[in-house]
């Protein structure tokens, strides 16, 4: 197994994978509840026949009952409820299955979707931040929230006619939403809904097509021919049609993201556009955007009145004149009855809305596959942060450190950190310093296994990081980052995202060592007191309360990475004091860019093109010509001055 390295990693799914390829890795996920899904694949089987045939025998109704001067008056009576029994008891039927098949299709989308999601969460977190960082976060979590929630509206039944041949009057706005939609569906069946909702109405259309031909040809088969003769035209300009559609669909929700965009951005950005007087500037930005979305919004519309308006209803009309002229002159010549009429128009109108939602579930399903192709790319990149088969778990870690000529790079032929090697002792102070991109914190994200070396070793008490197991080793170290990032939830939450088993009294006994049990005494409602990340604190209070969520865990090594560079000198030579404090009995390793911040540490190297260029202690330093005096003369100078931090 090959050590995980910060160049990339190797994607085996891409944008255009088959589509059949697609699928079929998407039906894996399906996994216990694919007897659920063809259950209600049966009960679509059984539901459309019953549906059709409550259509169909009108025509007994028409022919036997209505237009019979056979029967008497009861008799004619007596069949006509007979047969609306017949009917009433197919719909209820009917519908009952129809019912069960939505509660079972809900049922395996929701649990699908989400196995999906928690597999590609778990995923994601084994990825190594090289991977992650080639994409913005916004991206992944996109794919981990929008992709996975499906970005177009499917929860929505595909409208059908009613027995009696009407559409619903919104037929148009429902179609609409299958290209944009930015509303939250009650039943949105998500990603996986590309099987467990979309394939089912792909069976559902189809099958009831088949019935409808096969009805029509029990009425007169030349019919039921013309039927399949127009499905192939209406088909193939209509799937054109709607490609047309769906680019201006995606045009209209590029121009609204973008609308968003500004609008986000001039509200979060309010004082810095107010204070550069360039609030005309961004009203007059605004208005572009609105203006281009609601541009984008009118040929999405002028588009689907020349699909749906002209073309599709241009077309259903004329085929629907070529039937009833047919139809009629075989009546007029005592070759049909009016009960052939009435059921050929109600299983052609019947006919014609399936049809027009087949072209449309073609496009539905190119467009789902979108956000499926984006969620396997993901998936199938490679895990970089596995432990291997043979990873031995640590017990204990006495907090030795050796980087064995390191090699390390973010991008390909630009290193960062040179043939390194520097060792570190248990219990020592080790401070680190030098120019922006010199290696400092890379230094740290090798020891964290955020990364991997790229040649050499990095150790932890003679054992390569990469050789053991990572959550045994984790367990022994803390970082404090340059900013403390607080999440929504109680200060004892907050502390416990460090050692989740911690009880209150650690939880204050690491907060009294960070020097941060002023904080909790001064809110009545203690260590339930609700912190978050907008809470109002100061640095020097988010940074205390970030060295206890370290100090609780009771790390052997502690990495300080930046610590205190965005603190007042003030606050930072309290939280300093902190960390000498809590410094007793560990290993801790401090990149610094002030230098104040690593004067009393055992030893301080100097890191320049991504080697050691000096090595002591601070006095040593100092009194040795070279860039670590050059560096303390100069922020000396900016503090008496007081233009430093």
């Amino acid at each position: 197994m090959s050590r995980p390295s910060a160049l990339g990693s190797t994607v085996t799914a891409t944008p255009d994978a088959g589509t059949a390829r697609v699928l079929l890795r998407l039906w894996g996920f399906l996994g216990p509840y694919k007897s659920k899904f063809v259950l209600g694949l049966f009960f679509v089987l059984l539901a459309v026949p019953l549906a059709q045939l409550v259509v169909f025998l009108t025509r007994d109704l028409t022919n036997q009952v209505l237009n019979s001067a056979a029967l008497t008056a009861p008799q004619r009576w007596d069949a006509v409820v007979h047969i609306l029994w017949m009917q009433a008891g197919f719909w209820l039927v009917s519908n009952i299955l129809s019912v069960w098949r939505e509660v079972i299709e809900w049922y395996v989308s929701m649990r699908a979707t989400l196995d999906l999601r928690l597999r590609y969460y778990h995923h994601l977190l084994k990825l190594s931040m090289a991977t992650l960082s080639q994409r913005p976060p916004g991206e992944h979590l996109y794919r981990a929230t929008a992709d996975m929630v499906s970005m177009f509206r499917v929860g929505n039944r595909v409208e059908t006619s009613t027995p009696a041949g009407q559409v619903p009057p919104d037929s148009k706005e429902v179609q609409l939403t299958y290209y944009y939609s930015n509303d939250v569906d009650p039943y949105d069946p998500g990603v996986m809904g590309i099987f467990s909702r979309t394939m089912p109405l792909f069976l559902e259309t189809s099958y009831s097509l088949a019935w409808g031909c096969f009805l029509l040809w029990l009425i007169d088969p030349v019919i039921s021919l013309l039927l399949l003769a127009y499905i192939v035209p209406f088909g193939y300009f209509s799937y054109r049609a709607f490609e047309k559609v769906q680019a201006a669909g995606f045009e209209f929700k590029s121009g609204v993201e973008n609308e968003t965009a500004v609008l986000r951005d001039s509200i979060a950005g309010l004082r810095a556009v107010a204070s550069a007087g360039r609030l005309p500037f961004q009203r007059l930005k605004f208005f572009v955007a609105a203006g281009g979305a609601r541009s984008a919004g009118v040929r999405l519309a002028g588009k689907l009145v020349q699909t749906q308006g002209l073309l599709q209803q241009g077309m259903r009309w004329t085929f629907t004149v070529v039937v009833y002229l047919y139809l009629a002159r075989r009546i007029i010549l005592g070759l049909a009855t009016i009960g052939d009429w009435v059921a050929t128009a109600l299983l052609i109108e019947a006919a014609q809305m399936p049809l027009q939602n087949l072209v449309q579930l073609f496009q539905l399903v190119k467009m789902q596959l979108v956000p499926v192709r984006r969620i396997l790319e993901t998936l199938d990149t490679e895990p970089q942060l596995l432990d291997k088969p043979n990873a031995k778990k640590l017990a204990g870690v006495d907090g030795g450190i050796e980087f064995d000529s390191v090699q390390f790079a973010y991008r390909e032929g630009e290193p960062v950190l040179r043939d390194l090697s520097l060792s570190i002792k248990p219990g020592e102070y080790l401070g680190i310093v030098g120019p922006s991109g010199a290696g400092k914190s890379s230094i740290i994200n090798l020891c964290l296994r955020l990364y991997g070396a790229d040649s050499g070793a990095v150790l932890v008490d003679g054992q390569d990081v990469q050789d053991v197991a990572v959550e045994s080793y984790l367990r022994h170290v803390a970082c404090v980052p340059q900013s403390t990032f607080l999440y929504q939830g109680t200060l004892a939450d907050n502390i416990r995202f460090g050692l989740p088993e911690a009880t209150d009294d650690q939880i204050l006994d690491a907060l009294r060592l960070a020097g941060a049990d002023e904080f909790v005494s001064r809110r009545s409602e203690g260590l339930e007191a609700l912190v978050g990340d907008r809470s109002g604190l100061s640095g020097g209070e988010r940074q205390r309360i970030g060295i206890a969520r370290a100090i609780v865990r009771d790390p052997k090594i502690l990495f300080l990475d930046e610590a205190t560079s965005a603190l007042d000198p003030e606050t930072e030579a309290k939280v300093l004091e902190t960390i000498e404090k809590v410094r007793q009995g560990r290993t801790v390793v401090a990149v610094a860019h002030r230098l104040k911040a690593v004067q009393t540490c055992d030893r301080i190297i100097v890191l320049g093109g991504g080697q050691i260029v000096q090595s002591g202690t601070h006095a040593e330093l100092v009194a040795t010509p070279g860039p670590y005096r050059d560096l303390w003369l100069r922020q000396e100078a900016e503090e008496a001055d007081g233009s430093g931090g």
